[in-house]
């Protein structure tokens, strides 16, 4: 019978090496069009749930909304995993919630770095962001087949290895400590973090999730707009909801849910942090 890295074979490289590492499956590779792209692959030929995709440099990352996602190969973590949860179809954009915990505090535990949640996917230091997340979730009729969570996080980057679009709103973990961070010390803190976080939201959903995010985001409490048809609308972010959805509170007192595709904070909302 073939090897999972047989069948997917031909859509995408065969990996440099396949090792088993704190209790998953990681598959390594020196280059990839993007993580996600071939952990979906590795989902649909029956890899298992936590199997991990690893790659040095991608030549095709994205991130929300399209955008590219650009590193230098070895400069920092790019990180794919296939998840095949048992829960409520609801709670699964939480899982990138989830996710955005388990970075920050990730990133605190290595560095020391004042890492915060920027809602819905960004993780921000002193108002720039120092890693993205993208979650990719496939059904079949009515189920869940598997969700791809991708992870990407500038570790050892200079300031001009950043796209010129982003030097004024991205950042390091080298930038900010002035120092080279190991990698796999982020990447062993993240893998234990995320069995620790993940296992104990199966069993506690929303409301083990809810308290974890509250403390450690930086969106609550901030001032946002709202592009509506008749024109902006200015309210203030207050809660998350079980959907993972921002909850933000107008002047009038009313509240209103929003998702990911229906409110943008801007890659200058936290400008004015220090």
């Amino acid at each position: 019978m073939a090897t999972i890295e047989e069948k997917v074979h031909g859509e995408a490289a065969l990996p440099h090496k396949l090792i088993h590492w704190m209790g998953k499956e990681v598959f390594l590779y020196r280059e990839v069009t993007s993580t996600n792209r071939v952990a979906q692959l590795l989902a649909r030929s029956g890899a298992s749930e936590g199997t991990i995709v690893l790659s040095r440099t991608q030549t095709s990352g994205l991130g929300r909304l399209q955008r590219q996602w650009v590193c230098p190969a070895g400069q920092g973590i790019l990180l794919s995993m296939v998840l095949r949860p048992e829960i409520d179809r609801q709670l699964i954009p939480q899982l990138t919630l989830l996710c955005g915990v388990v970075v920050a505090e990730t990133i605190k535990k290595t560095t020391g770095c004042a890492a915060g949640i920027k809602w819905p996917n960004d993780i921000v230091i002193r108002g720039k962001k120092v890693c993205g997340i993208l979650a990719q979730s496939s059904f079949t009729e009515n189920a869940l087949e598997y969700v791809i969570m991708g992870v990407g996080i500038n570790v050892n980057l200079d300031a001009h290895q950043l796209p010129p679009d982003c030097r004024e709103s991205s950042t390091s973990l080298r930038m900010e400590l002035g120092q080279n961070v190991s990698r796999w010390k982020v990447l062993q803190q993240f893998i234990s973090s995320w069995e620790g976080h993940y296992q104990s939201f199966l069993h506690g959903g929303h409301s083990y999730l809810r308290m974890k995010w509250i403390d450690n985001n930086v969106t609550l409490g901030r001032d946002v707009s709202i592009n509506r048809d008749s024109g902006p609308e200015q309210g203030r972010a207050v809660d998350i909801s079980a959907r993972g959805g921002l909850i933000v509170g107008f002047p009038d007192g009313s509240m209103e849910e929003f998702m990911a595709e229906d409110l943008s904070l801007g890659r200058n909302h936290y400008a004015r942090d220090s």
